[in-house]
């Protein structure tokens, strides 16, 4: 039986899902869903709801503000496996669960006034270090 453009054989597995970015975006930020696309994750809350990681979007040039995504364009959202993070600047020591932070960053899990055993925060778990410094590094992710 072969499959139409409306019933495709294939299905697609969700890893990485596009959206409409609602305000500025950069990649590598957390992103939580709204009711009309994503923007930058805000501190964790059970209110929130965090979809993923922006990890691309349609590039004009290779220059460094290909980073940026503005309000109206399409971005690729990854939700599941690891990713690139930026980081605050608490410590974040490798295995930690972290959380999203401010402005679409990570930060351990508690740092924003959540109990550290209220795992439903956890977005995902560190796979590397970041030295109590801003920083970028890999996570994975735990929700999707």
């Amino acid at each position: 039986m072969a499959g139409t453009v409306s019933d495709p054989i294939f299905v697609k597995d969700g890893q990485y899902l596009t959206f409409t970015a609602d305000s500025a975006v950069t990649l590598g930020q957390v992103v939580e869903l709204t009711s009309t696309g994503v923007v930058p994750a805000t501190i964790a809350d059970d209110t929130n709801v965090v979809i993923g990681v922006a990890v691309a979007a349609r590039r004009y040039s290779r220059t460094q503000t290909d980073d940026s995504i503005a309000a109206g364009e399409l971005v690729n959202v990854c939700t599941r496996g690891v990713v690139n993070v930026y980081t605050g600047t608490s410590a974040i020591l490798v295995g930690s669960l972290v959380e999203a932070g401010a402005a679409g960053i990570v930060e351990l899990l508690g740092t924003n006034g959540t109990v550290t055993t209220q795992v439903a925060n956890a977005i995902g778990m560190a796979l590397e270090a970041n030295g109590s410094a801003a920083a970028t590094i890999k996570i994975k992710l735990l929700r999707g």
